[in-house]
């Protein structure tokens, strides 16, 4: 998938999220056998926090360590803080409240020996968080999620396309735009130009005012 062309992207409305995050809960559970079960809990979670962050699959994502993660202060309310190397240079992320309990789930299913995220957080964990149990990474991520697409009924949207791991970055922008977060902010978060954000959710944005 080409990044940053100003086509129309495939994602997900609201009630296909709710629809698909639902789904997940079984079909982590019925894989082939536990290694398959294993890969599609993985997959679960790297949606999951695709979804709450924004951030691309794959070449800024998948090298997340557990020391990336800070907690972001503002008065007496903390957010999540992930520092993110892109293609357009590091920057720092803020993500949606969920990703915590997401993250939580993801420690505990590694058995690592910390008590919860502030723990973690706290030791500057020098280990990547998406890999399996074992410790191996997986290279095929975008193979299972094809798998989750055409076993939920969910490969095409309306428009016809294929639905991707990007779709989830289309998702997440496009629901901040509907919740109000101007495009200046939300290019910073997404590590992208303000004019790239205007040529591909431009059309959207009447559309969600009214």
């Amino acid at each position: 998938v080409v990044a940053d062309r100003a086509e129309i992207r495939p994602a997900f409305n609201q009630q296909e999220v709710s629809y698909l995050l639902e789904y997940m809960r079984d079909w982590e559970q019925f894989g082939r056998n536990q290694r398959s079960n294993h890969m599609r809990r993985l997959c679960r979670v790297y949606v999951e926090f695709l979804l709450g962050t924004g951030i691309r699959q794959g070449t800024e994502s998948m090298p997340i360590r557990w020391k990336s993660l800070q907690w972001h202060w503002i008065g007496d309310k903390k957010y999540l803080r992930i520092w993110v190397s892109g293609k357009t240079g590091p920057r720092y992320l803020i993500a949606k409240n969920v990703v915590i309990k997401v993250l939580e789930r993801v420690l505990k299913w590694q058995k690592l020996p910390y008590s919860g995220l502030d723990a973690i957080i706290e030791a500057k964990f020098d280990r990547l968080i998406f890999r399996l149990p074992t410790g191996k990474q997986i290279s095929n991520m975008e193979n299972i999620f094809r798998n989750l697409m055409v076993r939920s009924c969910m490969r095409m949207d309306s428009g016809g396309q294929n639905r991707t791991l990007y779709s989830l970055r289309h998702t997440c922008a496009t629901f901040a735009l509907a919740r109000g977060l101007d495009i200046h902010t939300l290019a910073r978060q997404m590590g992208t130009s303000v004019g790239m954000i205007e040529r591909h959710y431009s059309k959207l944005t009447p559309m969600m005012s009214a």
